[in-house]
């Protein structure tokens, strides 16, 4: 009974103990907002200087086709998606590239302007340490960190039917190497690009878009059957076909997508 009497007690104690360190703590750093000239310097270069907020591009997508996965390279995956974020991108870099001119002048400021333990009220020798150190602590808080240079990542992902991941791959693209490919996609005419790995490695990706999920799909709309002669999976190999072939800017959609045995596959081969 004595024990735990004693116990209470001294939680009791410890309780009251944290709360007066939390208040005095707390005056401590009142004072240090109140009178900090470094702290007052601080908040008013953060007027001064106005970053841009950049968002991520990073992109991830998961193929439950072994073959696709290693066909597809994370930079064939980031080409395709350039066809449609590149003005984006440039404009994310370009953000970039103006807060690391900014940043440089803004540091510069902080070192000419900012003076640690300069206060309105003197403060007794005894306490000049913790004040030091919770004005250090603050400043640290005030000072802005914006985004200063750009890249993107790209994350590949192999599954199963249920969804289970087995194989993970991934890159990294700077912003010299998102401006570069950027430049070889411009050189189109029309839907096509004319620099060849271009646009080998949006065919790539397209062609990747029929998951096995799909496949299966599309064989079960078309009854397991091949649309040219009529051949079931019985005797013979079916296939999916793009009624449009990628390479004439054909898409992986259900409507441009069908069944054909392995010969009526290969009779039709780059046509329409």
């Amino acid at each position: 009974m004595e024990f735990v009497v004693f116990l209470i007690l001294a939680i009791i104690a410890i309780v009251i103990f944290q709360n007066i360190r939390s208040a005095i703590l707390a005056k401590y750093r009142d004072f240090v907002i109140e009178n900090s000239i470094s702290i007052a310097e601080m908040k008013k270069i953060n007027t001064e200087f106005s970053f841009f907020s950049i968002d991520t591009f990073d992109e991830s997508h998961t193929y439950d086709n072994l073959n696709y996965y290693q066909d597809i390279s994370c930079e064939d995956y980031l080409i395709y998606q350039l066809q449609f974020k590149s003005k984006q991108i440039l404009q994310a870099i370009q953000r970039a590239r103006s807060n690391r001119l900014q940043y440089d002048t803004y540091c510069s400021e902080i070192k000419k302007r900012i003076h640690v333990g300069t206060f309105q009220q003197p403060i007794k020798k005894i306490h000049q340490e913790k004040f030091l150190k919770i004005e250090k602590r603050l400043l640290r808080g005030l000072l802005k960190s914006p985004t200063t240079s750009f890249s993107l990542t790209i994350y590949l992902k192999r599954s199963d039917l249920r969804g289970r991941v087995y194989n993970r791959k991934s890159e990294i693209f700077d912003e010299d190497t998102l401006i570069e490919l950027i430049k070889r996609l411009s050189n189109k005419s029309g839907n096509f690009y004319r620099d060849r790995e271009i646009w080998d490695s949006i065919c790539r990706v397209e062609r990747g878009k029929v998951s096995n999920k799909m496949r299966f799909s599309v064989y079960r709309r078309d009854g397991y059957r091949c649309r040219y002669c009529g051949r079931t999976e019985q005797t013979a190999s079916l296939e999916i076909d793009h009624i449009c072939p990628v390479s004439k800017g054909g898409k992986s959609e259900y409507d441009n997508l069908q069944t054909l045995c392995r010969q009526c596959n290969m009779n039709k081969g780059n046509r329409i």
